[in-house]
């Protein structure tokens, strides 16, 4: 099976920052998953930035690469989501609607996830890549 990262916001912007072992990681990949939800956090801090130009040019040029696959809500993405939010308000560990959107959305199309957020531990059968 090819080996899939996805990136979650705070992945992207250490990756954006140059961080030393992520950026290895990536560049060891074969596909780069982006989760529509976090396209869409990443473009809420382009325009609350104060470096609209830079962080938009960064976004684009990082969207061009052939290996990266933005991963979009569908149908199943949906029960997917029903599923992990209800597992983890069962377990007591609710999540922020976004990230489950994003958990859903790894487990959906076979990537592990690439981020610091220590909630998506309690996903289960996601996959976390910490750096």
């Amino acid at each position: 099976m090819t080996q899939k990262v996805a990136l979650d916001t705070n992945a992207y912007r250490a990756l954006d920052d140059g961080n030393p072992r992520l950026a290895d990681h990536i560049k060891a990949i074969a596909q780069i998953g982006l989760p529509i939800p976090v396209l869409g956090e990443l473009y809420h801090g382009v325009f609350l930035g104060n470096k609209y130009e830079k962080n938009l040019s960064n976004l684009n040029r990082f969207l061009l690469l052939p290996r990266l696959e933005v991963l979009h809500i569908d149908e199943p993405t949906a029960k997917l989501f029903g599923e992990i939010a209800t597992e983890l308000r069962r377990v007591g560990r609710p999540m922020q609607q976004n990230d489950i959107w994003i958990a859903a959305l790894c487990k959906q199309h076979g990537y592990r996830l690439a981020t610091n957020d220590v909630g998506f531990e309690n996903v289960l059968g996601l996959e976390i890549v910490t750096f």
